[in-house]
């Protein structure tokens, strides 16, 4: 069983074991993560696949997940510039991201399918971030003063 989820204005496809990237949303990894806004869902049968669209949303329908990471993308650098005219402007900036580990698909209806908790500990065993903590001060080591205290 698969669905179409909203969330930030974007969609997404997902299935219980996959890990989501989406837009900043407010939570500690490891904390739960509930998505109502669920705009599709088919499960597949032996002869065909049954779909459910939504109008806009399917009611009662979720989508349920875990935090499993927290952290700033890759920078993204703009640059503009108008020639002969000595104008150049950088600009850099760095996107808010949560990764969410898609635990558990619910129709709404009593269906749904879900993730073993020995296939969560598989998925969570291989899974590393690449996402970066904010600012650079997290990324240089710390330097210790090696100044001696005067005698007394």
């Amino acid at each position: 069983m698969y669905a179409v989820i909203q969330s930030g204005g974007k969609q997404y496809r997902v299935q219980p074991g996959d890990v989501l990237q989406i837009e900043k949303q407010e939570g500690e990894v490891g904390s739960p993560m509930t998505f109502d806004q669920v705009l599709f869902l088919s499960k597949q049968g032996a002869e065909s696949s049954q779909i459910t669209l939504g109008k806009p949303y399917v009611q009662g329908a979720q989508v349920t997940g875990e935090i499993v990471g927290q952290g700033r993308g890759e920078k993204i650098l703009i640059i503009k510039m108008k020639r002969r005219k000595q104008y150049r402007r950088t600009q850099g900036h760095r996107q808010f991201y949560t990764q969410v580990l898609v635990t558990q698909v619910n129709n709404g209806s009593g269906d749904h399918a879900s993730l073993t908790a020995e296939e969560k500990a598989l998925k969570l065993a291989k899974f590393q971030s690449h996402l970066k903590p904010k600012g650079p001060a997290s990324t240089q080591p710390v330097r210790v003063s090696r100044k001696k205290a005067p005698a007394a």
